[in-house]
């Protein structure tokens, strides 16, 4: 009897041993399985991935879907494909605004006098604003309207408006409206008026230059005749001073204007911020700024005793003059359609005796020929 019970104890001691020792075993597998990594699974090349007229997929798929992981093929090196750096994609071109050119309607009929707006490249789609200028200018945003009130009394009168002709700001004029120019990013403004007489062919005029805020019509400077001017390092000074035209660079602290005295025009270089200028060339009236800034346009007196102006160009850094092509006498502040190209008006009748002008271009160098570009305009600004 005791024999039969100690052989139960000892086959189940055995047993319980057994099994303690199948679920080691059990365990070491399953953690041996768990540390293994997983089999990599090659796909065979086929004709499209080994060199084929169909290997290389389409450049726009490339370019937008870059590899981030190289590619291993049935030798565990890196294809060709993965082995070459993607291109980066293409950033998306920049959306361009068509060029517009601004300019005061003066063909005879309902819309004389009216400002107007038209694409360079469609210049036959005008639109026409309710506000009547007699000289205007736009650039970046914000436009200037030098106006006149003709009634019982005339009166003058400055006026700011937004790329939709809606009005910011206005203000009296205590004269003439001569000359208006805006900075190119929009944020300065600058006019010329007539205080006595009304014509630059006469000895007997005087002019108020002022320059101001574009976008609330706040004057910065009431007259340039407050500036400190010099002339070949040395001070030049006269009550005789008078300064119209203003053209703006695109260092906005920088400008250039015409200084008159003892009836002989000179080209100023102007610095907002120290209220100086220099003198930088003789015989230049109505000075307009190229885009790129290189060259000035202007309207030179030819001599004689008639006054007749002729269009040159002057280069800022060599001081070199070129007439152009036009042959008939400007008298206007001109316009730059292009780094290449003049923009101006003249009278439609060959007399000058028309109060409609037309818009004329021509090349920016000598010998070029006048091409029409609009019937019926004035003051030109383009806006690029």
């Amino acid at each position: 009897m005791l024999q039969s019970q100690q052989r139960r104890k000892t086959a189940f001691v055995i047993l319980c041993i057994a099994c303690i020792a199948g679920i080691a075993i059990y365990g070491w597998i399953v953690m041996r399985s768990r540390r293994a990594p997983a089999p990599v699974v090659t796909p065979r090349p086929s004709a499209e991935t080994s060199g084929g007229p169909a290997a290389q997929p389409p450049a726009a798929v490339t370019e937008e879907h870059p590899a981030t992981t190289p590619e291993k093929t049935t030798t565990g090196r890196k294809s060709e494909s993965a082995r070459r750096p993607s291109p980066a994609a293409a950033p998306p071109p920049a959306e361009t605004k068509p060029a517009l050119l601004y300019f005061e309607s003066n063909a005879l009929g309902l819309n004389y006098g009216k400002a107007a707006v038209a694409p360079l490249s469609d210049i036959a789609q005008r639109r026409y604003a309710d506000l009547s200028c007699d000289r205007l200018y736009f650039s970046a945003g914000s436009g200037v309207c030098l106006h006149a009130d003709r009634g019982m009394f005339t009166n003058y009168w400055a006026i700011g408006f937004d790329d939709q002709f809606r009005q910011r700001w206005s203000f009296k004029l205590n004269g003439l409206p001569s000359r208006v120019r805006v900075s190119p990013s929009g944020k300065l403004a600058a006019i010329t008026i007539f205080l006595v007489g009304q014509s630059y062919t006469s000895l007997n005029f005087a002019t108020q230059t002022m320059i101001l805020n574009a976008a609330t019509g706040q004057p910065i400077v009431d007259n340039l005749e407050q500036f400190s001017v010099t002339r070949n390092g040395a001070e030049f000074k006269s009550k005789d001073f008078n300064f119209w035209g203003v053209t703006f660079a695109r260092d906005e602290n920088l400008f250039y204007a015409t200084l008159w005295s003892k009836a002989t025009t000179y080209l100023i270089e102007g610095d907002l911020a120290k209220r100086t200028a220099k003198v930088i060339h003789d015989v230049v009236e109505c000075p307009s700024l190229s885009p790129d800034n290189t060259r000035i346009a202007f309207k030179k007196r030819a001599p004689g005793p008639r006054v007749v102006w002729r269009l040159t160009v002057l280069d800022v850094k060599t001081g070199q003059e070129t007439p152009v092509g036009e042959t008939r006498s400007v008298d206007d502040q001109v316009e730059w359609l292009d780094n290449d190209h003049l923009l101006y008006a003249l009278s439609e009748s060959e007399t000058g005796s028309s109060a409609s002008t037309d818009l004329w271009t021509i090349p920016a160098t000598a010998g070029g020929t006048p091409q029409l570009l609009l019937q019926g305009a004035f003051s030109p600004a383009v806006a690029r």
